[in-house]
């Protein structure tokens, strides 16, 4: 018998850039079940959208996204 392996999906932290070909996703916040995100091209407002942790791991994994920056930039004060 084998075992069928599933493949591992990130878990999705506050500051994650993911690159897809033309797009970008910026993970905002995550909460329980929900996460805040910004899906984007080149813009420089863009709304944040609200979706399912499993949906958007889904979204990532089908459009093949590679993870650029893992969290966000740490601010010093100055």
């Amino acid at each position: 018998m084998t075992k069928s392996k599933k493949p591992l999906l990130v878990p999705l932290a506050k500051g994650q850039l993911w690159k897809m070909d033309d797009k970008h996703i910026e993970i905002m916040e995550v909460g329980k079940t929900l996460t805040h995100y910004r899906l984007f091209q080149n813009q420089k407002r863009v709304p944040i959208s609200l979706g399912g942790i499993s949906a958007v791991q889904a979204y990532l994994k089908t459009n093949g996204a590679k993870l650029i920056r893992k969290t966000a930039p740490v601010k010093v004060a100055a």
